[in-house]
């Protein structure tokens, strides 16, 4: 995977079913905490709220360990579940939603609820600003200035991002480069100089 998904800005919608208000919420969070700012603010702009239930997936989709759900006094499994099964499938990582449902004095039943709260946070994610996440591992390299330019030219190609760099004598930097294509780098890289540099992933193998 070269990456996913994530949020670059908030999302609102709201959808009204048999009379209840189910408002969805979607911004970008990138820990536990940061979810829980989010229903807390939600918590605060609407106030007189039945339900604030949640959703959140604060790493890439398909981290098993960085997410949270929560039903909020709805019937058990019918809604945070949902809701994150919506998040889960849409591609998009680092993502929190909280739906606020205002109860308009009909009961909905386990599976009228499951719906109301999958497609709140689905027409939210419709409406959402995304950009993709590309996923970087951590690198260093060191050469002589006689390979200065060769080494620029092939890390700018291959986007590689220069984090930390000295001149002393020899030239050492340390690199944030693409996941997806580090070890072509490495091997351009290699082959470019001719086997004088060598480019060094860190956890490689990860």
């Amino acid at each position: 995977m070269s990456g996913y998904l994530v949020p670059v800005g908030v999302a609102e919608t709201e959808i009204v079913v048999k009379n209840s208000r189910f408002i969805a919420s979607v911004r970008q969070v990138c820990s536990a905490q940061e979810h829980q700012q989010h229903i807390q603010a939600c918590q605060q702009q609407w106030p007189a709220a039945s339900h604030y239930c949640s959703a959140a997936l604060w790493g890439a989709p398909n981290d098993s360990q960085k997410y949270a759900m929560s039903d909020d006094g709805e019937p058990s499994g019918t809604a945070g579940k949902p809701m994150f099964n919506v998040l889960q499938s849409s591609g998009i990582g680092e993502v929190s939603a909280v739906v606020i449902r205002y109860f308009g004095g009909t009961k909905l039943g386990t599976g009228g609820l499951q719906r109301a709260y999958s497609q709140a946070t689905a027409e939210v994610l419709k409406v959402l600003p995304t950009q993709e996440k590309i996923l970087r591992k951590a690198a260093q390299i060191n050469y002589d200035y006689a390979d200065e330019n060769v080494i620029s030219h092939v890390l700018q190609r291959y986007h590689a991002q220069i984090e930390q760099q000295e001149f002393a004598e020899r030239i050492a930097a340390q690199l944030a480069v693409v996941a997806e294509t580090a070890l072509e780098l490495k091997t351009e890289i290699k082959n470019a100089t001719h086997g004088r540099v060598a480019l060094t992933i860190i956890n490689e193998d990860s």
